[in-house]
């Protein structure tokens, strides 16, 4: 009886809710296809709300980037699905409560995902994900869920989403995510808790691994990802990130193809110190998640757009990861600090009037050993005092736009020695920003 009443449902919303569903046009001019919230109110703390849009059947289209308009201070996280079909509590109303990403009917397919003020994602020329139309996308529907950690101050609605450039013009390369998860069960007062898991590729057509994107709560750590030899035993490093920087697409350590018999290791890194109850694996603030969202290219005739994957690692697999592992990057109080009180707007900037918005793809003129004293904030301060600091440390920094070559700083502060000063610029680069600039060069120019 359930069975009949979700098939009935989506065939219901499918052919009769077109009303409320359908694609916005682009914006005049562009190709700019914006997707937003319908105005929601959250009603309880945690609460999951989607809002679906139909495509057109008869055209397939790509999208080549993802620009989010949206903050932390709002939203937990918000993800893009490509549906088959879709399932509404409520046909009469342009949105729904979706529980924990139980978004679509049909195939299902993660599209982007975004947290903590992160900038968007420009795909590489010639790399789009295929949506829509009569061929072999199955994408029917663009599904925008967000999870809203906390109800919202009483009479406000949100229009969180995302703005989508979506070109008719085929790709040579098809865009696809490989999802990878594991369940961190997490004890108290414990300095290091691992959550490991593993993943033999079942693709047969390589995929072509370019930038990927971590996700966990507020315990996490480090979560790294592996590239696994299974007859030698040896690891490459792909994945390095912090889940409390803003979780954007950042570059892996290079492009790693990868293909079927092919192994991926994942660990995500907690620290429990300080709280004084079990932490278990779910969707809410209180909860924790092991997500690593990998982003990929791959043939667009034959190859595979989506795929997931996540199993309890073996014996051999889990003595190969290295005792660096656990090793968060070096600490960064200007991306801390952004993840919490970024700015009004994130989407990926450009031009050099908006680049202030995005630490992700600047480069900030530290000003002596001061400053230095300043962004390295005293251990022992609280949390707030931390956070306060490090926003204060952004605002009192000029910024500069780094474009395709070069980075031309801005005016600094009075130094006797220009030799010192161009030692200081060239190490705060290479220390503190390297792999954000190399994004940017990479795929955002």
């Amino acid at each position: 009886m359930y069975l009949w009443f979700v098939s009935f449902v989506a065939f219901y919303c499918v052919n009769f809710c077109d009303g409320y569903l359908q694609m916005p046009p682009p914006l005049p001019g562009t190709n700019t296809y914006q997707l937003r919230m319908p105005g929601v109110v959250p009603e309880r703390d945690d609460d999951y709300i989607c809002t679906a849009f139909k495509l057109d059947p008869e055209k397939e289209m790509y999208i080549t980037q993802f620009r989010v308009e949206g903050t932390a201070e709002r939203a937990h996280h918000m993800i893009l699905s490509g549906c088959a079909g879709v399932f509404t509590s409520s046909p009469d109303t342009p949105s729904w409560n979706c529980g924990s990403h139980a978004t679509c009917t049909g195939s299902t397919r993660i599209l982007y995902a975004w947290a903590k003020n992160a900038a968007g994602t420009r795909l590489p020329p010639s790399v789009g994900f295929r949506i829509g139309g009569t061929g072999k996308s199955r994408v029917k529907y663009l599904v925008v869920q967000v999870h809203y950690a906390t109800k919202l101050p009483p009479g406000e609605r949100d229009y969180t989403g995302l703005d989508l450039e979506i070109t008719s013009e085929p790709q040579k390369y098809i865009a696809g995510i490989l999802l990878m998860v594991a369940s961190p069960e997490i004890p108290p007062h414990q300095a290091v808790v691992n959550s490991d898991s593993c993943c033999p590729l079942d693709s047969t057509v390589p995929i072509n691994i370019f930038a990927a994107r971590v996700h966990a709560h507020a315990l996490g750590t480090v979560i790294t990802t592996y590239k696994y030899d299974p007859k030698t035993h040896g690891t490459e490093l792909m994945i390095k990130g912090n889940p409390q920087w803003p979780q954007a697409f950042y570059p892996t350590t290079r492009e790693f193809s990868v293909a079927k018999g092919d192994e991926i290791l994942i660990r995500c890194t907690y620290s429990s110190l300080g709280k004084d109850t079990y932490t278990r694996s779910g969707g809410s603030g209180a909860d924790e998640m092991c997500n690593v969202y990998m982003m990929y290219y791959t043939d667009a005739d034959n190859g595979t757009e989506f795929q997931s994957c996540g199993y309890v690692c073996n014996p051999e697999q889990d003595k190969a990861y290295p005792a660096d592992s656990i090793e968060p990057p070096p600490r960064n109080p200007v991306l801390e600090a952004y993840a919490i009180h970024g700015k009004r707007n994130h989407q990926l900037r450009t031009n050099s009037s908006d680049v202030e918005d995005h630490p992700e793809i600047i480069t900030q003129q530290r000003k002596g050993d001061a400053a230095e004293q300043k962004a390295n904030v005293d251990q022992s301060s609280s949390p707030q005092v931390a956070v306060a600091a490090a926003v204060q440390e952004v605002d009192n920094q000029r910024v500069v736009n780094v474009d395709k070559e070069t980075t031309t700083s801005s005016k600094s502060s009075p130094v006797a020695d220009e030799n010192d000063k161009a030692i200081q610029q060239q190490k705060q680069r290479e220390d503190n920003f390297w792999s954000f600039l190399f994004f940017y060069r990479r795929f955002l120019s």
